[in-house]
């Protein structure tokens, strides 16, 4: 060292540790390019997983409330079934009952329509 200076190497030697140096980068930025990639595709694997897993627990949720739903459905159609027998029947007992009470409540009711659709 001279004056403080680095020692002067001579220049074939200075590009040969350059050219290395660049190789070195080079293998470096190809790794950490292969590293990158194997990231995002990992990633991309995962994400696309979650997602069909995602899917597939909606479908059996929504599947198991579509059952629940007609499930339902079919209680209450036979439960209004059943109310309109019913009332069928009483309709049918009482006006056995009392034939003539119920011609005149027929009547009345009739006469009361009547009496409000003339009004207007």
């Amino acid at each position: 060292m001279r004056n403080g200076t680095a020692p002067s190497i001579p220049s074939k030697d200075l590009v040969k540790e350059i050219n290395a140096l660049k190789t070195q980068l080079k293998r470096v930025s190809d790794a950490m390019a292969s590293d990158a990639s194997d990231a995002l595709d990992a990633v991309e694997t995962k994400g696309r997983e979650t997602l069909d897993e995602t899917i597939e627990a909606a479908q059996r949720f929504i599947d198991g409330y579509t059952e629940a739903a007609k499930d339902t459905a079919d209680r209450v159609a036979k439960k209004s079934a059943a109310m309109r027998d019913d009332a069928r029947d009483s309709l049918v007992e009482t006006v056995q009952a009392r034939p003539l009470g119920t011609l005149a409540a027929v009547v009345g009711i009739g006469f009361l329509a009547g009496y409000l659709l003339r009004r207007r």
